[in-house]
């Protein structure tokens, strides 16, 4: 093998190297984003798990009931919470927007956020609320939510106790099962369909003997 066969060889590896390392690279690259998309969607699911839980909270819940009530009746204290409702709501929205803009949090959980978002921007409360916080946010997050509120009409908050009420109703209303699924009677469960016959035969002869 002359001088230039052995540079040739030596090329053609350095070439090879290259290429599985930029592989690698572009493989690693792509895991981390996984990871970060991952982290971030466990972020946005610990924060809103931990908003629900503090509005579960007796004092908030109260609030929140009023707020999503046809006319809350807020005093001036009872307003100042539900405005700071709000604004926590608004902050973890456009938090949520930002992310997905970057491409940090993945389409299917931006359209589970966008689904909630669009359920409470019919509620006056929401609504009025966003009139007045609006100039507190950046110029994304205000054209995603007037653009919530242009496609979705003012809406009067449903009553949600009497309405999960009416469900439960028909969650524990037993189902109708037709004849044909009915289970075999105890009888011929415990003791065999011989059983059965002989008691339907029994029956027959009782009737046909007082009848």
């Amino acid at each position: 093998m002359t001088l230039e066969h052995v540079y040739l060889l030596s090329q053609i590896i350095a070439a090879v190297a290259v290429v599985v390392s930029i592989s690698y690279l572009a493989r690693q690259v792509a895991q981390s984003e996984q990871v970060q998309r991952a982290f971030m969607q466990q972020g946005r699911a610990d924060r809103v798990s931990s908003t629900a839980l503090a509005l579960a909270q007796p004092e908030l819940a109260r609030i929140w009931h009023k707020g999503l009530s046809p006319e809350p009746d807020f005093t001036r204290d009872e307003f100042v919470q539900w405005l700071l409702v709000c604004r926590a709501a608004f902050l973890s929205g456009e938090d949520s927007v930002l992310q997905h803009k970057a491409g940090m949090l993945d389409d299917a959980a931006f359209r589970s956020y966008e689904a909630g978002a669009r359920a409470y921007s019919a509620f006056p409360a929401f609504r009025a609320a966003w009139q007045m916080l609006r100039t507190h946010y950046g110029p994304d997050f205000q054209q995603f939510v007037d653009g919530l509120l242009s496609r979705i009409p003012e809406a009067p908050s449903p009553d949600l106790y009497t309405d999960w009420q009416e469900r439960l109703k028909m969650q524990l209303r037993p189902p109708a099962v037709p004849a044909a699924d009915y289970p075999e009677p105890r009888s011929t469960a415990v003791f065999g369909r011989g059983f059965d016959r002989c008691r339907l035969t029994a029956s027959e002869l009782y009737r046909k003997t007082t009848g």
